[in-house]
C-alpha cells in the first residue's frame, strides 16, 4: 500500500509499504480522506517527531474511513462500518511517533481497537469530508469545555488557522455571538467572518486594544479603575508570547484565558496583574473525551464549516496538498482523498 513517511526536513515521500494485518484485538481501516494538521507541518520542518530517528516516520492523525479488517477478539466493530479514529487512544500513537502506522496512507492499523475509545462510528448522514474534521475541532472543544464557554461570553480569539477556525465554529454552535478574531493574515480573517466572527482585527494595521475597546466597550478595573476590555474569554491559538502579555494587561477582572497554542519559548507574564484581577488561565491539551460531542456537532446541518476547509486533493497530488497547507494566505484546512 501507499504511505507518506518523513525522512528529514521537508523530505516527505510516498512509499510502498506492506499492508497492515489486524491482530486479534486490532482493526484495519481503509482511509477515505485525511486532513493535514499544523503539527504535521512542524514535524516536516523539523525533520522528525519528538527526537531525530534513523528510520522514516509515518505522518497523519486526522482521518476517516471504512473498517476493512477486524480481529477476532474485537467487539461491536464491523467490516464496512464508517468510522473516525482517535489517534491518541489504543496502543499506537498514530502519526505522532508510531514507527509503522500513520493516517497519510491507504490503510491504517489501529491496535487494541475499542468502539467508543479509539474507533467512533460515523452516522450515514455525515459525509467523510465533514467527519474528518472531528479531530481538529475536538482540540478546541476540549478547551471550551475546560473553561466552560457559554452563550453569554464575549470572546477574543488569537490565530485564525484551522484550529482557531474550528473554535469559532464551535463557539457559534454553543450560541456565542460576540466573537472577535485576531490575525495578521487577511485571508484567514475573511474565513473567520464566513464562520460567524463578529469582528476581525489585523494588528499589523490597527491597534489591537483600541479596536477591541471600540467593539466591546470597557469596564473599570476594581483596584486600579483603569478601562479594561469588556470581554470574558480570551483564546490563544497563535502561540505568540507578546499577545499573552497584552491579554493579561487589557483583560478585565475575572476574565479567563484559554491556551490552545504551543509556545516554543517561555513567556514572562505579569503575575501581579493576574493576581489583582483574579484571572483564570487554562491550558488545554488533546481531546480525551470530546469525539462523541464533536461528531454530534458536525452532524448538525446548522453548523457552518464552509470557511474551515479550503482545498481538496487526490492522494497522488500529496506534494501539492502539503505545499498548499504551508501557505497561510491561500489555505485553511487541506483535505486529501485516497480514492
Amino acid at each position: 500500500m501507499k504511505q507518506v513517511r518523513l525522512y528529514g526536513p521537508q523530505d516527505l515521500r510516498i512509499d510502498d509499504v506492506p499492508m497492515p494485518q489486524a491482530g486479534s484485538r486490532d482493526v484495519v481501516v481503509k482511509v477515505a480522506v485525511f486532513g493535514i494538521c499544523g503539527s504535521d507541518l512542524n514535524f516536516a520542518r523539523n525533520g522528525y517527531i519528538g527526537s531525530p530517528s534513523p528510520q522514516p516516520m509515518p505522518l497523519g492523525h486526522e482521518l476517516a474511513g471504512t473498517v476493512y479488517q477486524v480481529g477476532e477478539a474485537v467487539r461491536d466493530i464491523a467490516i464496512g462500518q464508517r468510522v473516525v479514529v482517535h489517534p491518541m487512544k489504543g496502543s499506537n500513537r498514530i502519526g505522532t511517533g508510531d514507527p509503522e502506522h500513520g493516517g497519510f496512507a491507504e490503510f491504517l492499523l489501529v491496535r487494541d481497537a475499542v468502539l467508543g475509545e479509539s474507533i467512533f462510528p460515523i452516522p450515514d448522514s455525515l459525509a467523510f469530508e465533514r467527519a474528518v474534521l472531528t479531530e481538529p475541532v475536538a482540540v478546541g472543544v476540549h478547551g471550551l469545555n475546560l473553561c466552560q464557554a457559554e452563550p453569554g461570553d464575549r470572546v477574543v480569539l488569537f490565530g485564525a488557522g484551522p484550529i482557531g477556525l474550528g473554535v469559532v465554529a464551535a463557539l457559534k454552535h454553543r450560541g456565542v455571538e460576540r466573537i472577535a478574531v485576531v490575525d495578521i493574515v487577511d485571508e484567514r480573517l475573511e474565513r473567520a467572518r464566513q464562520l460567524g466572527a463578529e469582528q476581525t482585527i489585523n494588528p499589523a494595521r490597527e491597534a489591537l486594544e483600541t479596536a477591541l475597546q471600540k467593539n466591546f466597550g470597557t469596564v473599570p478595573g476594581k483596584l486600579t479603575g483603569q478601562p479594561l476590555v469588556d470581554c470574558s474569554l480570551y483564546i490563544d491559538c497563535a502561540g505568540q508570547g507578546a499577545l499573552l502579555q497584552q491579554t493579561v494587561s487589557m483583560a478585565k477582572d475575572m476574565a479567563r484565558i484559554l491556551i490552545l497554542a504551543t509556545h516554543k519559548q517561555p513567556v514572562e507574564l505579569d503575575m501581579v496583574q493576574i493576581l489583582i484581577k483574579e484571572l483564570a488561565i487554562h491550558g488545554s491539551l488533546s481531546y480525551p473525551n470530546e469525539f462523541p460531542e464533536v461528531l454530534a456537532m458536525l452532524g448538525d446541518d446548522r453548523l457552518t464549516l464552509e470557511g474551515m476547509c479550503s482545498h481538496t486533493f487526490k492522494f497522488n497530488r500529496f506534494a501539492e496538498a502539503f505545499a498548499m497547507a504551508q501557505d497561510p494566505h491561500q489555505s485553511a484546512k487541506v483535505l486529501v482523498h485516497i480514492d
